[in-house]
């Protein structure tokens, strides 16, 4: 007498089914206790395998359990085909991190489980805290009669008999409902109208990816400085992601003024006196990983920009609560002090004497933490800008083929101005603005003419050191050019970027100063 491997009673599986609800409901069928005697029969160890290594024994569990292999692999989760065993390959085709799926999975919807008679694939997902279709929060035990969910199961309900389940009678909020029916949406194609919810059309455009990073992101409320932004999920205890899934729903709901409330419980301190805001530590951790992740959670960060345009219009940052990180795009008026220090990367003195010249514009704010002393946002970028072109004394001389002297008599006699020189404002060493280093070059070389028909000729540098003696300098040559008296030539094949293509007349030099010989 030959025994059989194939399943007295078989079932097709259900769309949106999960495997191992399909496993436990054939379990369920055939009598059996419990629903890895069914892998015993392929040889395969349902209980501790992963689900990729089973996705590779799905054949001998579609024979066992008589449907065709195709029906078997769309129940299961398997790893991509570049092999990367850290991502899972979704039914759809779509690629997510393994760690955003919970398996073995032990939460389900009760009323779910007595009205349809099989577990959900959508239950698999961390993010999915509650049912789409009820509202109600999936549990690991029964609400009535507290029989817990085991993962090796014979029977898809685990209640007592005579339970009696009716429902929990526990609802989600609307906005909680939404978003799971967004997921939804986005993981079975139910096609739930979530249009009355005001999610941002980016979101409702997105992927499941993107989507589950989005929750992940704003579920974590731990955010620091460099943390992997799809990470945040699982940082908080399974008891706690009801609560905190309300606010993430609250966040996205009726964009973007939910998202501004969100953003109003972690900035704290808004009624602050004065007009200034002490930022919570965990707006900046917020700030600094939004910023990291703006490519990916890119409606969000615009988000926070808008809402720093226009709740924190008018507010001014005080150095609590870190608030540096706010030095990109926030576009306010004024910013402390020692953020603009950081900006420039300038000493406190230094810092000083910029404000005290008048180069940044500051302000004193009253707050609750005493003076606050702060500039002119548009003073610092201007500053900045400027700082970028500065050129010191010696490097210009060099640049110019004069010497440090020659160049000091230059900006003595008002002929190149430096923009920083113990003279002028008490800075401590000589620095030129590159640009206007550059425009009074150009305006020499538009006044300079050809030196073709010149007999005799001389360039600065010669020309004051043959008549240095009789008190001609660069200073003096260059204001009788700019008086008319000289006329200035240029050699064309000479260097442009020094002063020794320019050259002068012996013959006006001595018609000018008739004491040259």
């Amino acid at each position: 007498m030959t025994s059989s491997k194939t399943l007295l009673f078989q079932s097709p599986p259900i769309q949106n089914e999960s495997l191992i609800g399909y496993l436990t409901r054939i379990a369920e069928l055939n009598r059996y206790p419990q629903m890895s005697w069914i892998g015993n029969l392929a040889r395969v160890d349902v209980k501790d395998d992963s689900l990729a290594r089973m996705s590779r024994s799905l054949n001998g569990l579609a024979k066992i359990i008589g449907v065709s292999s195709a029906e078997m692999k769309s129940l299961c989760y398997y790893a991509s085909a570049n092999g990367n065993h850290s991502h899972v390959m979704l039914s759809m085709g779509e690629i997510i991190p393994r760690r955003f799926l919970q398996g073995p999975n032990e939460r389900v919807c009760f009323t779910c489980l007595h009205e349809k008679g099989f577990v959900s694939g959508l239950w698999d997902l961390k993010v999915v805290t509650h049912c789409p279709e009820h509202g109600e929060k999936l549990r690991t035990k029964c609400p009535s009669c507290n029989e817990p969910v085991v993962f090796n199961r014979g029977r898809l309900l685990p209640c007592l008999p005579g339970c009696g389940y009716r429902g929990s009678g526990e609802k989600c909020s609307d906005s909680v409902l939404g978003l799971m029916q967004l997921v939804s949406n986005k993981f079975l194609g139910s096609g739930f109208d979530v249009s009355k919810h005001g999610f941002p059309r980016q979101l409702e455009d997105s992927d499941l990816y993107s989507l589950i990073q989005t929750i992940s992101f704003l579920g974590s409320r731990t955010w620091r400085e460099g943390s992997v932004v799809d990470r945040g999920y699982l940082d908080f205890m399974p008891e706690l992601t009801p609560e905190k899934m309300e606010h993430v729903a609250g966040a996205l709901r009726d964009w973007p003024s939910g998202y501004f409330k969100f953003l109003d419980g972690i900035c704290a301190g808004k009624d602050a006196p004065g007009g200034a805001i002490a930022m919570h530590w965990m707006f900046g951790g917020y700030y600094k990983c939004l910023v990291e992740a703006q490519k990916r959670l890119h409606f969000l960060f615009d988000g926070l920009q808008d809402y720093m345009n226009e709740r924190l219009d008018g507010y001014l940052l005080t150095g609590r609560g870190n608030p540096a990180v706010l030095k990109v795009r926030d576009r306010r008026r004024y910013i402390p002090g020692f953020v603009a220090r950081k900006q420039l990367r300038v000493g406190r003195q230094e810092f000083t004497r910029l404000v005290d010249r008048g180069f940044l514009q500051s302000r004193v704010f009253r707050t609750s933490y005493g003076d606050v002393a702060c500039v002119h946002r548009d003073s610092v970028r201007e500053y900045a800008e400027v700082k970028q072109r500065l050129v010191g004394r010696r490097q210009l001389s060099e640049e110019l083929g004069i010497s440090l002297h020659a160049l000091y008599s230059l900006s003595v006699g008002n002929v190149l101005k430096p923009f920083h020189s113990p003279q002028k404002d008490g800075w401590p060493q000589w620095y030129y603005d590159r640009k206007a280093v550059d425009e009074w070059l150009n305006d020499l070389r538009a006044l300079a003419q050809p030196i073709s028909g010149v007999k005799q000729s001389l360039s600065l540098s010669e020309a004051v050191a043959a008549f240095n003696k009789q008190g001609v300098s660069y200073c003096s040559l260059f204001h009788a050019v700019g008086e008319g008296t000289l006329k200035l030539y240029r050699r064309q094949k000479d260097n442009e970027s020094s002063l020794n293509c320019f050259h002068l007349s012996r013959f006006q030099l001595k018609s000018w100063y008739p004491s040259l010989s």
